[in-house]
């Protein structure tokens, strides 16, 4: 029963607490969907397998800073009969189901951008409200080799816009016990989310003195990184990840980018302890 509460309070607050802006909330490993039997997140003796747990994240304050936030951070993976999943935040269904790939559709909460996470000379540019994405996603699975590809859209009408993220990670097995992911990610936004995320208009010019800057749809961000996964004994275990992105096009020709309170550098450092089921 106690198990069964924290998953629970798990699923509410992990998208409310999530600081990343457009990628898995809190990723610390390939995406759930990803069939890789090197991976399995627990037993699977029933319908429902996963793992919760919690930790702290280091993160930019917002998207295109140069300050970073030390936060809370929420894990939750929960698969049903391969068919159903939710991962911190996103909740999806799988509707084709191969042996080396699988495709389907997302639905996820990504929080905007809080005025309190602003510089008090930055506090014009306006907070960015939580928004609803609906998408699609396609991963495939070679060995240890896997990629995925996730198309949303925003339902919510926060930015009106579109994102399309491609990744791709290899798993190196250290031991029995400990296993290292490095990845490559890709980010591409539509004219309408980079110029919520990284525009500014005449009147956020006027109230900021930055200056006024209208967007295009482009590759926006590349990143690297590595998850590191190491079992503690039975279903516990220590996960940490590094991410590395640098801001591209709009998002770095950017005068919020730009700005003594923005770098192209975008960091995050993850460290978790989990339960696996």
């Amino acid at each position: 029963m106690f198990v069964k509460c924290l998953i629970c309070a798990l699923a509410v607050l992990t998208p409310t607490l999530a600081l990343a802006y457009d990628v898995r909330s809190a990723p610390t490993g390939p995406p759930v969907y990803i069939e890789a039997a090197e991976l399995d997140l627990g037993e699977k003796n029933n319908s429902w397998h996963g793992r919760y747990g919690a930790g702290f994240a280091l993160v930019p304050e917002f998207a295109g800073a140069d300050a970073y936030a030390l936060d809370l951070d929420l894990d939750l993976k929960l698969s049903w009969k391969s068919t159903f999943f939710f991962e911190n935040g996103t909740l999806g269904v799988i509707a084709a189901n191969n042996r080396l790939w699988r495709a389907g559709a997302l639905i996820r909460g990504v929080q905007g951008r809080r005025i309190s996470n602003l510089p008090d000379l930055l506090a014009g540019l306006g907070k960015i409200d939580t928004r609803i994405d609906g998408g699609l996603f396609i991963g495939a699975s070679l060995y240890k080799i896997y990629m995925s590809g996730e198309f949303f859209t925003d339902i919510s009408g926060v930015t009106h816009g579109q994102t399309f993220n491609l990744e791709t990670g290899y798993t190196m097995e250290l031991s029995r016990q400990a296993r290292l992911v490095p990845y490559v990610r890709l980010k591409w936004g539509s004219a309408q989310h980079l110029q919520t995320y990284f525009g500014v208009t005449p009147d956020q010019a006027v109230a900021t003195g930055l200056r006024p800057f209208q967007t295009k749809a482009s590759l926006y961000e590349s990143a690297i990184g590595a998850i590191f996964e190491h079992d503690l004994g039975n279903h516990w275990r220590f996960g940490s990840s590094l991410n590395f992105g640098l801001l591209r096009g709009m998002a770095k020709k950017s005068p919020l980018t730009k700005s003594r309170f923005g770098s192209p550098e975008q960091v995050s450092l993850r460290i978790k302890l989990l339960r696996t089921f």
